[in-house]
């Protein structure tokens, strides 16, 4: 863990530069913050649906194609995590190999999408727990607002405590969330082979076979949406600095993604088969609201239902605490380059962690939902789709930076430059799935949000021109840090 009230070093050679730590993460702790960076269950639960209108039955085979997509991106951070561990995450690595303005650029775009993040998980806890409630007859109307805010001051605490107990924490509740789906979802499977789904011959290979019109377009469509799926897995990189042997960090960051991409095609298939390849089916599947729980009432009774509710709550507390604990790494790592003087720039001489970081961050996350909801008037649903819109068209400049860094990385190390592929198609995939997310524009709110990200993504761009400085100081944070 982070040395009390000191910047944490850097160790882009861990071998040789000695790390002082309270505590340790290990490898379990990372996996958690993996795991819960994705909610897999908040996911499983409410993204299949929007590609599902594109490709109909075929939803398992999109997210078994989307595996190999999203391992591209992966295996830059990993390079990169192993080359250049920092606890900004992109930040640091687009820093070290693209130069400090690129680098800003990185961080501060990296920063606003957990920032969207932490919205959404406890967006996603308000629109959970109100469900819950009303299904139960405790209320009568929607109290997503007072629950969000009340899951906002929950994650606080937690997001402070020493690294080690969050991350035991994060890997305690996303593993129960995580274990309750894939036993639904094996349940679900061994119904519908004794034939009591809702075809009694159950058609496994529509599962991955399209129908008739669906072709190689809309299956590329439908590979963006399950892309972003995945979002949230880079967020290990952030403990760069935190977990002792850095190395894990890349070997977690592959094995995170090839879990994942293993559980969300066993779970999509669930969901497929109990809802129904027909066209029936498929059209009870994308009107769902709440995938595993209707899937769950459906098989094993309401109370099963209700049960998987609370876990889809578990998995969005977790998100949300995931994308805090991140997002006050990377304040962090950005406020000791540029701003050192500042309370940001420092850490808790109790914890180790990034207190000050975290409450600054807690402050924009509740802010942000307040104006959606206050000032633009936004339901709990509307302010839910609009973070995760943000989150991921800023998420996947991101992506692109760090791939370009990658690729940068491969052709200046001047051995097996064959795998500069690797970030060449991951780069592709990256532009095509912002283009697809940005034309043609959407209506309403979703017209607007693309440009907000491109305003929030400038904002370091010219800040950089305005004041030169901010380049050499993030240049001269990363010298320092070497020289130790």
């Amino acid at each position: 863990m982070f040395a009390a009230e000191k910047p944490m070093p850097n160790r882009s050679d861990s071998s040789r530069t000695p790390v002082r730590f309270i505590a340790g993460i290990g490898t379990l702790g990372a996996i958690g913050v993996a795991v819960a960076g994705m909610a897999p269950t908040l996911a499983m639960n409410l993204n299949p649906q929007e590609p599902a209108q594109h490709v109909g039955r075929v939803i398992p085979l999109v997210f078994a194609l989307s595996t190999v997509v999203v391992l591209l991106v992966a295996w830059c951070f990993a390079r990169l995590a192993r080359e250049h561990a920092n606890a900004g995450s992109a930040y640091g690595f687009v820093s070290a190999t693209l130069g400090p303005r690129a680098g800003l650029v990185a961080g501060w775009t990296l920063l606003g999408t957990y920032l969207a993040f932490g919205m959404v998980g406890i967006g996603a806890v308000g629109l959970f727990g109100s469900n819950l409630l009303q299904r139960l007859g405790l209320v009568q109307h929607s109290a997503s607002f007072p629950l969000t805010i009340l899951a906002a001051l929950v994650i606080f605490p937690l997001s402070i405590l020493s690294s080690r107990r969050t991350v035991t924490f994060l890997l305690v509740l996303e593993g129960l969330a995580v274990l309750a789906m894939l036993i639904v979802s094996a349940g679900v499977i061994l119904r519908v082979l004794q034939g009591h789904g809702p075809q009694g011959d159950p058609p496994l290979l529509d599962l991955f076979i399209p129908a008739q019109g669906v072709g190689l377009s809309s299956i590329a469509l439908g590979l963006s949406f399950g892309f972003l799926s995945f979002a949230g897995f880079e967020q290990v990189a952030t403990l760069g600095e935190e977990v002792p042997d850095s190395r894990r960090i890349p070997q977690v960051l592959i094995g995170s993604v090839l879990g994942a991409g293993v559980v969300f095609t066993l779970v999509t298939s669930a969901e497929t088969l109990g809802f129904g390849t027909d066209a029936a089916g498929t059209a009870a599947f994308t009107a769902s609201t709440s995938l595993l729980a209707d899937l769950s009432t459906r098989y094993f009774g309401e109370r099963v239902g209700r049960l998987l509710d609370v876990f889809a709550i578990f998995s969005a507390l977790g998100g949300g605490l995931a994308a805090m604990f991140a997002s006050a790494r990377i304040l962090f790592a950005l406020s000791r380059d540029v701003f050192p003087h500042l309370a940001m720039a420092r850490l808790s001489e109790k914890t180790g962690s990034p207190r000050h970081a975290a409450l600054v961050m807690l402050a924009a996350n509740l802010t942000g939902y307040c104006i959606m909801c206050l000032v633009f008037k936004a339901s709990g649903s509307d302010a839910f789709f609009w973070g995760s819109t943000l989150a991921a068209l800023a998420l996947l400049v991101a992506y692109l930076l760090a791939v370009l860094a990658a690729a940068r990385s491969v052709f200046a190390s001047g051995v097996r430059r064959f795998e500069i592929l690797i970030p060449g198609f991951a780069a592709l995939t990256i532009l095509y799935t912002l283009w697809v997310n940005v034309y043609p524009p959407q209506p309403g709110a979703y017209r607007v949000i693309p440009w907000i990200v491109a305003a929030w993504v400038a904002a370091p761009l010219l800040a950089t021109l305005v004041f030169p400085s901010l380049t050499k100081k993030v240049q001269g944070g990363f010298s320092s840090r070497r020289a130790k």
